[in-house]
């Protein structure tokens, strides 16, 4: 029979997994616990959770938030970096510590905005650039055809200019050639 402290758990990890927009799962035996504090606050100072769970209460969990691949992932001591706002940021972060705590953390898939990501895949949304970084590119691709139209419409005001100017002159010319 479970007890109230596991039924809490299950809840508190269904809470957070339905508003996850990106789940990381890694495997972190043989990291010391002052490399799992850094890991930690490495992940909190990115607004992202980090959590070390039992992986029958985050089975459970994955079930009733209706992430029904994640099962399967789940299996043995199980850390999970959840990510609430830009999906790609617990993806980084993640690959990030693998390289630095290789081989002792690896990574083993994750969800990325409702999709199951397997182990092989989880290197290719480690290099997605961040929701911040797309909204940058964004605007620029906005920004250029305007940029473009206000630079011709300047060359053709400047030509229209130069044209007033010798039309000025041509008529000045021609007073004088007439006095």
């Amino acid at each position: 029979m479970p007890t109230q402290a596991k039924v809490e758990e299950v809840a508190r990890l269904t809470e957070k997994f339905s508003k996850a927009t990106s789940l990381v799962l890694a495997d972190y035996r043989g990291l010391t616990a002052n490399e799992m504090v850094e890991l930690r606050e490495k992940f909190t100072k990115q607004g992202l959770d980090y959590r070390v769970v039992k992986d029958t209460l985050a089975q459970i969990a994955a079930r009733e938030a209706g992430m029904e691949g994640l099962s399967e992932l789940l299996s043995g001591p199980i850390a999970i970096a959840i990510g609430y706002d830009d999906p790609a940021a617990a993806f980084k972060l993640s690959d990030e510590c693998r390289k630095k705590y290789a081989p002792k953390y690896t990574l083993k898939g994750g969800v990325f905005e409702g999709a199951i990501v397997r182990e092989a895949e989880v290197g290719k949304y480690a290099t997605l650039p961040s929701r911040q970084e797309l909204l940058a590119q964004l605007a620029m691709l906005l920004a250029s055809p305007m940029r473009s139209l206000a630079v011709v419409l300047e060359a053709k005001v400047r030509q229209l200019a130069v044209v007033l100017n010798e039309v000025k002159a041509q008529r000045g010319r021609d007073v004088k050639e007439e006095a």
